[in-house]
């Protein structure tokens, strides 16, 4: 990683009328990943959906959306969710860049936070899934210490039917 990327923030967003601003300009900011994931450019609501999507039993009080900010800006962002698919486990459910920042770093100092925190709530485990259409990430989780664990589960949105492919990482 380049000493000259700039250090990076994470604030948990609360759904300032700012906040979703922001976000929802770097998820429109992304769209190669949208286009592989669902076929289309990111939704006009797509940061109000980000910020309300759960898996089942799990409250907004275990989410926990962050923007990522290079000094004032808002490059980025990660859907965090603690204790699942257990109590030890977080899962990341995305973490993006707008792409005019992608290759810069951030995406690996943003997960070092990541882990940080997931770890300050008593978890031991990381865990994402990748869907095979976006398959060329691949090599960023893994070379951050995440592995396939063999689990997959298919997967449909908008236009796009793929399959989900599970990784881990112990973070104890």
């Amino acid at each position: 990683m380049s000493p000259s990327v700039p250090s990076i923030t994470l604030r948990r967003l609360t759904g300032t009328p700012d906040e979703l601003a922001a976000l929802q300009r770097v998820l429109e900011s992304a769209p190669t990943y949208h286009e592989r994931i669902q076929g289309a450019p990111a939704g006009t609501h797509e940061a109000e959906s980000t910020l309300a999507e759960l898996p089942p039993g799990k409250t907004l009080d275990d989410k926990f959306v962050f923007g990522i900010y290079a000094g004032a800006e808002m490059v980025g962002c990660a859907d965090v969710i603690r204790g699942w698919p257990d109590a030890e486990t977080a899962i990341v459910g995305l973490l993006l860049f707008a792409e005019r920042h992608h290759r810069q770093g951030y995406g690996t100092r943003a997960q070092v936070e990541i882990e940080r925190i997931a770890r300050g709530w008593g978890m031991s485990r990381m865990r994402l899934g990748v869907l095979a259409a976006n398959a060329e990430v691949l090599p960023f989780w893994e070379g951050r210490g995440f592995a396939l664990n063999g689990e997959r589960k298919p997967h449909r949105a908008g236009l796009v039917t793929s399959e989900i492919w599970v990784l881990e990482k112990s973070i104890a």
